[in-house]
């Protein structure tokens, strides 16, 4: 691209060749901060770094487990490595590459005595750390995401999203619900007449005459075929 002379003053318009698009971003590993380790430090300086960014939600004994064990099955890949670092060290604000591990027979990680699906383990660590294994969505651009079932597993936090369940409107429901069924069950000592069930509107009506004392002409029509 060639640029404009005189690079761009206060009334040119330079500022249009500045930026690069976000998708174009997608496609370019950037270097991780100066501050930041790369992969050829060694293995302990790395965890140390990574041990940083840690959300909390695990004990630091099994979030240092976990680390060390990524770290160094990454160690051949450096590539990734850098990724991985990139992407913690500064909170997925850099676009990165897939971070992938080999998957297991049952897809699940063993970590100091416990297991647990990988891409799960490593989110909470990084970035939620209340999560649930099934609030896990992987981004568009995710070669390797766990979802996908491949021979290896993408276990970079920001190739995923967090999915909020929609448990609490259905519960919201179940409870709206509830009072009403429980005034017809209290109030109905046999069948319903005509077999209809019992509206909002019906329940004042229940509750000044009860079944028991209600006769033809009471509130209730005579049901065909009732004496």
């Amino acid at each position: 691209m060639v640029g404009l002379p005189g690079g761009g003053g206060a009334g040119g318009a330079g500022h249009l060749y500045g930026p690069v698009p976000p998708q174009d971003t997608l496609m370019v590993q950037m270097p991780p901060p100066s501050n930041a380790p790369t992969s050829a430090d060694a293995c302990l300086s790395i965890v140390h770094s990574l041990m940083c960014h840690r959300q909390g939600g695990e004990s630091e004994g099994f979030a240092k487990r976990a680390i060390e064990s990524l770290v160094k099955k990454l160690k051949e890949k450096r590539d990734e490595l850098d990724s991985l670092i990139t992407a913690i060290t500064t909170n997925g604000a850099h676009p990165s590459k897939c971070v992938t591990i080999q998957r297991t027979l049952d897809g699940r990680l063993q970590v100091a005595g416990r297991k647990g699906f990988p891409h799960v383990i490593y989110a909470r660590i990084w970035r939620w750390p209340d999560l649930h294994k099934n609030e896990l969505k992987h981004v568009k651009y995710c070669a390797y995401a766990f979802d996908l079932k491949c021979d290896s597993v993408c276990v970079n936090p920001y190739h995923y999203e967090r999915v909020v369940s929609p448990g609490i409107d259905l519960s919201g429901l179940s409870l709206q619900s509830g009072p009403s069924r429980l005034v017809k069950d209290e109030y109905s000592a046999g069948p319903l007449v005509g077999g209809m069930d019992i509206d909002g509107n019906d329940i004042g009506t229940i509750q000044h005459h009860p079944s028991q004392l209600v006769g033809p002409g009471y509130g209730y029509p005579q049901a065909a075929g009732m004496s």
